[in-house]
């Protein structure tokens, strides 16, 4: 059996996000999932199944706002797991839905 991959989740709190990080420790699925949202989990109004699967081991919540103005030293340590490993699967469900927020 090949070994369980590393997944990188960008924008893992929303919606499809978190129900996808839930997926992926409910199933076994992954050896390390870092979840890189602005929003933290706290504030999310998470539900216990969720709860559980962003206290999982596994998951590592990192907060970063993944805008244009992401500085390149904080690029790197959210894109790679010791500085030089990169993730077997990046999966992005980052996206503004605020209609009053401006373009940037």
């Amino acid at each position: 059996m090949a070994p369980k991959p590393t997944v990188l989740v960008l924008g893992g709190v929303g919606f499809i996000g978190r129900n996808f990080v839930a997926h992926l420790v409910e199933n076994d699925l992954a050896t390390y999932i870092r979840v890189v949202d602005k929003a933290i989990p706290q504030t999310a109004y998470l539900n216990a199944r969720f709860n559980a699967a962003f206290s999982s081991p596994v998951v590592d919540f990192m907060q970063g706002d993944l805008s244009n103005t992401i500085p390149p030293s904080k690029f790197e340590k959210i894109y790679t797991l010791d500085g030089t490993t990169s993730f077997d699967y990046v999966v992005n469900f980052a996206s503004e839905t605020k209609f009053s927020q401006i373009d940037q």
